[in-house]
């Protein structure tokens, strides 16, 4: 039986999860890729397999607070100087 590939855009449409899920999945190695002609290239049936994880965010990536909602004044505590300043020339330019 002859193995039949796919590339990492195909199997991210296959499984319906992004082009990077899937070489974040190569990299932690719960997806194996081989190279061919210069190429990476996936088993069908692998990837068929394979079940994505569902992240909700990135490790050591924090959640952003929602636009509209105000900051806290314990938040608002934290912020650098430098920071402050730069949101004053922002709301100048506008």
């Amino acid at each position: 039986m002859k193995t039949e590939y796919i590339t990492p855009a195909e199997a991210a449409r296959l499984k319906d999860v992004s082009r990077a899920a899937i070489y974040l999945a190569i990299k932690e190695g719960r997806l194996n890729a081989e190279k061919v002609l210069g190429r990476v290239a996936l088993k069908k049936a692998e990837v068929q397999a394979w079940t994505p994880m569902r992240y909700a965010g990135r490790p050591g990536v924090t959640a952003r607070r929602p636009k509209g909602i105000p900051m806290s004044e314990e938040t608002r505590a934290r912020i650098s100087a430098s920071q402050k300043a730069r949101w004053a020339r922002r709301k100048k330019k506008k």
